[in-house]
């Protein structure tokens, strides 16, 4: 007999020997480590049954308390639509579409429901104990779920006091109707296991839901479990139920509520793929002495074949062919081969990593020289474009300031010619046109100064309804000129720290704006969240896309004489304020809306 064949027999037999001991632990392991994983995965679904329960019935509580806290909710009144309309709303738009919402008066009279109850006006809950109990609550605030005493293991209710000046006004209830929901229902129920059973009890043990799945119910021996959820217990326990083994998982549902959830499932129908993995096993566990038995025999052919393998690797290595493109011989060839090998796979991985790494760099690298080029222009084009308009503020303030001085004396000029020339038609006509253009000159150069200067605020309380009505009040021959309909609608003083004159200036330029683009303008004013706020709309043609992106740019214009200097100028007196000026279109008019924010409080500095 040759080594080579002692070898083999003794190596069979090892192995033999050591695949049958394995197996054989890992079976008994495995039917062990099962029965615990089988037992966790159970409870941890029931308890994530009773969470997605928990997290919903919180869900409808945090619904009915924000609507209990709204204004139109008040049970006290005589008229009850305004609360029917914000339930009605609600039961629409809400996680309440599957629930039927009462508004409960002080005392016990149904006011309303959703959806609509024909016996809701003469139904009465003051005898019931939720309503009772939610009525003479010391601390007045009062949530929680409860079952209705009239029809138990139905429904059960989510109710929410309303709460009116410190009294007792009323109450939300929302009623689930368990079955027939679509919210609750469905989370106790879909995608579970088969064979599974399923109750939802209170804690005195009364069964408040049941799923239903057509196999026969024996209530009778699900004491011990029901009694342990009763007492808010969570955990599993196996049990007998009618001869049939089996597991039950129970949780309590939390929520300020006094359910608890009930599991069962045959045992039987869970440890089938327990009997599978042992079957299982039994295979690999032959598979594994036949594979060794193999093994053996080729073990001498095997001995010179790592070595030739490991040469050839080296010659790839050398060509710039890393792992796992160059192929390695396996371990399990002795230690002296395996420390080899390994000693191979880490230097060609770290000859890849670094090249990678260098790779990687470069690339880093040229992306970060692209963005700061890109940078750099960005801010070279910006630069540019400040200076540009910096020039054009110098050089549009010297040119308004001459003009304004030469169109002082050319109007007192005009205005003594004039007085000595005979008072004809033709004078007339030559004297209002010359005056007007006079006129809209100054009004260019002004707005050249407005716009070339730094605005400075001089602050001081001002009433914005009053600023709105006079700057309108100014342009009161514009409007009569263009035949305009304005209209001034307030709610009230508005109280504003602000330059009363510049942001007289701001509502003039939109006001003059909306009434040379429509003939209908509307001008609203009110304070909401300690801003103050003036809308300015028309019935213009409105704004174009392209229009509203150069909107606020200097000396852009749509207008045949326009200077393009309102909007940015009135745009810099309100961000001077703190504020900002939004456009879009007007749903009401039709044409452009322009509405200006302002914080009523100034901001500190």
């Amino acid at each position: 007999m040759t080594l080579r064949t002692r070898l083999f027999l003794v190596l069979c037999g090892l192995l033999g020997l050591s695949v049958g001991a394995t197996g054989a632990i890992l079976i008994h392991q495995s039917a062990a480590n099962t029965t615990v994983e089988l037992e966790a995965k159970h409870h941890l679904l029931a308890e994530t049954r009773a969470f997605a329960l928990r997290d919903n019935l919180e869900i409808l509580k945090d619904e009915l308390k924000r609507i209990a806290a709204l204004p139109q909710v008040e049970p006290a009144d005589e008229s009850s639509v305004a609360e029917g309309q914000v339930l009605e709303a609600a039961h629409r738009n809400s996680v309440l579409y599957d629930t039927a919402v009462l508004l409960i008066g002080g005392d016990g009279r149904c006011l309303w429901s959703v959806p609509d109850r024909g016996d809701c006006p003469t139904t009465t809950f003051a005898d019931r104990a939720w309503f009772r109990a939610a009525r003479d609550e010391p601390t007045g605030h009062y949530s929680f779920i409860a079952t209705d005493d009239s029809a138990p293991g139905q429904t059960f209710n989510v109710v929410e006091s309303v709460m009116r000046r410190g009294h007792f006004a009323g109450a939300l209830v929302g009623v689930i109707a368990l079955g027939r929901d679509k919210l609750i229902t469905p989370v106790l129920s879909k995608d579970l296991p088969p064979l599974t059973d399923l109750v939802l009890v209170r804690a005195d043990q009364r069964v408040l839901y049941r799923l239903e799945n057509g196999r026969p119910w024996p209530d009778a021996h699900w004491g011990a479990a029901i009694a342990r959820a009763a007492r808010g217990d969570s955990g599993t326990l196996r049990a007998d139920v009618a001869g049939e083994d089996s597991l039950f998982a129970f949780v309590p549902v939390g929520a300020g509520t006094p359910f608890s959830l009930v599991f069962r499932w045959p045992w039987w129908s869970l440890t089938g793929g327990l009997r599978r993995q042992a079957w299982t096993l039994v295979g690999i566990l032959g598979l594994a002495i036949v594979l060794a038995a193999g093994s053996g025999l080729a073990l001498a052919a095997y001995l010179t074949r790592p070595l030739r393998a490991l040469s050839d690797a080296a010659h790839r290595i050398g060509a710039g062919q890393y792992p796992p493109e160059v192929e390695l011989p396996r371990p399990g060839n002795g230690e002296e081969v395996d420390s080899l090998v390994q000693a191979f796979d880490r230097m060609g991985r770290s000859l890849r990593a670094r090249e990678n790494e260098v790779r990687q760099a470069a690339a880093e690298l040229e992306e970060r020289v692209a963005d700061r080029t890109q940078e750099l222009v960005r801010a070279q084009q910006a630069l540019v474009e400040v200076e540009r308009f910096a020039a054009m503020g110098k050089t549009a303030a010297a040119i308004a300031h001459e003009l304004k001085n030469a169109m002082g004396g050319l109007g007192m000029a005009v205005e003594l010619i004039l007085e000595d020339a005979p008072r004809t038609p033709r004078v007339d006509r030559l004297r209002r046109q010359v005056l007007a253009e006079v006129h809209r000159l100054r009004y260019v150069t002004d707005a050249l100064l407005s716009f070339s200067r730094k605005p400075r605020l001089e602050r001081s309380l001002q009433d914005l309804d009053v600023v709105v009505h006079r700057a309108v009040d100014l342009l009161g021959d514009l409007i009569i000129d263009r035949s305009a309909d304005v209209a001034v609608s307030a709610s009230g003083a508005v109280p504003l720290s602000c330059d009363g004159s510049k942001v007289q200036s701001v509502v003039m330029n939109l006001v003059r704006n909306a009434v040379e683009a429509g003939r209908k303008v509307r001008v609203r004013v009110g304070a909401e969240d300690g801003e103050a706020w003036v809308e300015v709309a028309d019935d213009g043609p409105g704004l174009s896309e392209e229009v509203r992106q150069h909107l606020f740019e200097p000396f852009f214009t749509t207008k045949p004489n326009g200077t393009g200097l309102g909007l940015p100028t009135a745009s810099r007196f309100v961000e001077a304020h703190g504020g900002r000026i939004e456009a879009e279109a007007s749903a009401d008019l039709g044409g452009a809306l322009f509405r200006v924010r302002l914080p009523q409080q100034a901001p500190i500095s």
